[in-house]
């Protein structure tokens, strides 16, 4: 289990979200969303342990890891691999520094990515696949991804999660990942974080969310109300635990980034 106590995480003097504090279980697969700007790549390079929080600890419950990277594939929102280098050379620097055997990448062949090429020839969605791959290669305990998927083709964002969903099914790592796109990864993950600039609006289990967020549509917002969105006819409202119309997850989450936030009629 992973357990983040009273994360306090920015840059510079401003911290961008103050006491954050939530559980992880093995083999959980978590999604972390919310408005642009509230934090959530910051929160995940805290997690990655590549920014340090100025207040509280990450604890990732592996005693044997003197330095918990070592069991952690990161995959940012924008790519900081070595352009000059060739993929083979790259693939082999990363191995050899993660102490793994060489593994023979089959999804390059996938995406057409030519083991001579330099990183420089490829295009950004075939930086994505290889450098996805080289994480996957080492057999991370905890993968962490950012909303860098969006941005390549479908093709290769498709090769790219189902890639994802046998590692889950084969290896059972925790996966935590940023993303805005429900649709496509609703059927992945069983966990889901909903972070505002005030901090966590919501984190709750999608079966939770399933069996009790439910649509009302009413002049006044109910009790348990979570948001509220004005449009034609009635005002409708986000409820949890609720008893009106049964939403999907990807319903429940739009329902939360268009609507204004509350909880128990309280502006967040």
């Amino acid at each position: 289990m992973i357990k983040l106590n009273s994360i306090t995480c920015g840059y510079g003097k401003t911290p961008v979200q103050s006491d954050i504090t939530f559980e992880i279980n093995d083999g959980d697969v978590v999604m972390i969303t919310g408005p642009n700007g509230v934090g959530k790549s910051t929160l995940l390079k805290v997690l990655a342990n590549i920014l340090y929080p100025t207040e509280g600890t990450v604890d990732y419950g592996w005693p044997e890891a003197e330095d918990p990277r070592q069991f952690i594939g990161y995959l940012p929102d924008s790519l900081s691999i070595y352009k000059s280098m060739k993929v083979k050379d790259l693939a082999e620097l990363h191995w050899n520094a993660f102490g793994v055997q060489p593994d023979p990448l089959p999804l390059l062949k996938k995406a057409s990515i030519n083991w001579n090429s330099k990183i420089k020839e490829l295009s950004v969605g075939q930086r994505v696949i290889f450098h996805l791959s080289l994480i996957l290669s080492t057999g991370p305990k905890l993968i962490l991804i950012d909303e860098i998927l969006h941005s390549i083709d479908p093709y290769l964002r498709s090769l790219a999660l189902e890639t994802l969903v046998k590692t889950m099914a084969d290896r059972k790592p925790t996966v935590v990942m940023v993303n805005l796109n429900y649709n496509e990864v609703e059927h992945l993950v069983n966990r889901v974080i909903f972070l505002t600039k005030n901090g966590i609006l919501l984190n709750e289990s999608t079966q939770y969310l399933l069996d009790n967020a439910k649509l009302e549509r009413s002049d006044t917002a109910p009790e348990n109300t979570f948001a509220t969105r004005t449009g034609s006819g009635k005002t409708e409202h986000l409820v949890i635990p609720g008893t009106g119309e049964q939403l999907k997850l990807s319903d429940i989450l739009t329902m939360l980034m268009t609507g204004s936030y509350n909880r128990n009629n309280e502006e967040v």
